[in-house]
């Protein structure tokens, strides 16, 4: 559980703005997703929340702490799995718990057992399919001690199918172990049913022009993606991208 704060946050590289004058929060046990333009700096916001780099204005505070370019004090979880390809799945999801000094195998086996990776603990990553490897990902994110957790397009290399399935069990185990999530993601659907809020970022420099509050009740099954309520709110979303993106 965290609340995460970022005030004025400003970052250029090689004298372009990439983000200019850019706050948001998240509150404790939140789910946020952030869309944007491609090339809007989405990645660049995680880094900085990450500690890979350092503002050049502004703050990040994390409960009140100011984090700014510190490593190790959120949970990110990239586009691809990053699965170490020496370590069985049990060792590569205790990772991040192991590095920390919080090694519990015991809560990793049976979160493994509710994620459908049971019989897999001694498997290597590349006996799993695409979908099997975010699952684990995941849990590892979920296994680490940080209270907030990064997750870049997590699900943006998958086929449509398997990408709603991991929708839907994204949601369900996020609903059993609650953290704050900022999640990035080109995709206003995939936002819709995932998310609490939804914060639009502009152009370069990137800014939040917009932020839609996600009143779907939870917890949510894919259905909602065909009632009326759903499309208003893609259709507004969509408006608010492209009009982003014609400036």
């Amino acid at each position: 559980m965290a609340e995460l704060v970022i005030e004025q946050l400003m970052k250029s590289f090689d004298g372009a703005e990439v983000l200019k004058e850019l706050s948001l929060h998240i509150e404790k046990d939140e789910f946020v997703a952030v869309l944007g333009p491609s090339g809007s700096g989405k990645s660049t916001l995680f880094h900085l929340i990450g500690g890979l780099y350092e503002p050049d204005a502004g703050a990040i505070l994390l409960d009140g702490d100011n984090i700014n370019g510190e490593k190790g004090s959120v949970s990110y979880m990239p586009q691809s799995p990053s699965l170490l390809p020496w370590r069985t799945v049990l060792d590569n999801v205790l990772l991040g718990a192991e590095i920390a000094g919080h090694k519990d195998q015991q809560a990793a086996i049976q979160m493994m057992e509710k994620a459908g990776l049971a019989g897999y603990e001694q498997s290597y990553p590349h006996q799993l399919s695409g979908g099997m490897k975010q699952r684990a990902a995941f849990i590892r994110s979920l296994l680490s001690p940080q209270p907030l957790i990064l997750l870049d397009e997590p699900f943006s290399a998958l086929d449509e199918f398997t990408r709603s399935e991991m929708q839907q069990w994204l949601l369900d185990i996020w609903q059993r172990n609650k953290r704050s999530i900022l999640f990035v993601t080109h995709n206003i659907e995939e936002a819709l049913f995932l998310a609490d809020r939804i914060l639009v970022l502009s152009e370069k420099p990137a800014h939040v022009v917009a932020e839609f509050k996600v009143k779907f009740e939870r917890p949510r099954a894919q259905d909602i993606t065909l009632t009326e309520e759903f499309l208003q709110y893609k259709k507004e979303i969509y408006k608010v991208l492209k009009k982003g993106e014609l400036k």
